[in-house]
């Protein structure tokens, strides 16, 4: 098989396992505090690596506490962007859930670029702009589709419906922030895998007192079903991230971005097979609207980087 076809089924599977840990946490959510969730489950990861590096790899530590700016900027904005995701998934419809986020990144990079941010990153062409002006126009329809009434799902009335939207939102925001200062982590020296482990100890701290204080509390489950629950959610989590990593060194940013435009429609698809969510022709349209512009961005981004012809 040659390298193209093997990026291509490393980015499915990406987008697969990603699609799959939405819907998967959406309903998981129900049931399990997310607090209770991510203190167990970043907290086992992110012990085991960070366990790893003492041993294999101490340097990279001693790097990442000697520029400590980034490190504490990375930890603030993964613990509010980890929150609102983890509370997000369970208020509103994964699918949207997942749209909203996906479309404010690409736009919070440009608002960096707009306030002099470094890594931000500029419209380079008309049809990168045309994309994102479409996935703004994408995020705005299923906002409205989700307080309205008219999506799949949600946990609640009008309030839930505004408060599941809005933590999306951030999440996309927070998220793309909390990129750029892993950014700078490695510029600094730091390796990818301690950026992702030194990335969460805030993360685990808060939520670990949030559940010790019983918020998000559900049902009583045993002690047996949390690690089953906690188990399936680390399987979910790191995988996907080692595929794309795969994915990024074998195919094109815009074969790439042209798949995971596929990733709304296969939530959508696992969340009428779970069950627990309608099916709902409005949350489709946005998700098609969402799709046309991510890969019209992407072609544009691509288009931009690609060689200049001689004139």
């Amino acid at each position: 098989m040659n390298p193209a076809a093997i990026g291509v089924l490393w980015c499915l599977a990406f987008v697969a396992l990603e699609a799959i840990q939405y819907v998967f946490f959406g309903g998981v959510f129900q049931r399990i505090s997310s607090f209770l969730f991510g203190f167990l489950a970043f907290g086992t990861t992110t012990l085991a690596i960070v366990g790893w590096l003492v041993v294999k790899a101490p340097e990279q530590l001693r790097r990442a506490f000697r520029n400590p700016g980034p490190l504490i900027g990375a930890n603030v904005m993964a613990m509010a962007s980890w929150c609102a995701y983890l509370t997000a998934v369970q208020l509103i419809e994964p699918a949207v859930a997942y749209t909203i986020s996906s479309g404010v990144m690409p736009l919070t990079a440009f608002a960096a670029y707009c306030v002099g941010t470094p890594e931000g990153e500029p419209m380079r062409n008309r049809i990168e702009a045309l994309g994102n002006f479409i996935l703004l126009c994408a995020i705005v329809y299923l906002s409205v589709v989700t307080v309205t009434g008219w999506s799949g799902f949600v946990r609640g009335g009008i309030e839930v419906a505004l408060a599941g939207t809005f933590l999306a939102i951030f999440e996309g925001a927070l998220f793309t922030v909390m990129l750029i200062y892993c950014q700078r982590m490695d510029r600094g020296g730091v390796g990818p895998a301690a950026v992702f482990s030194l990335r969460f100890p805030l993360y685990i701290v808060v939520a670990g007192g949030m559940a010790a204080a019983g918020f998000d509390q559900k049902v009583d489950l045993s002690n047996t079903e949390i690690a089953t629950i906690v188990a399936i959610g680390i399987a979910l989590t790191v995988p996907p991230l080692y595929a794309l990593q795969r994915a990024v060194s074998l195919i094109s940013t815009l074969t790439i971005g042209a798949l995971t435009a596929l990733g709304p429609f296969i939530i959508f698809g696992l969340q009428l097979v779970e069950g627990r969510v309608d099916y709902a022709p409005a949350t489709l349209a946005g998700l098609a609207l969402y799709s046309m512009g991510a890969m019209l961005a992407a072609f544009g981004a691509v288009k931009a980087a690609g060689p200049r012809t001689p004139p």
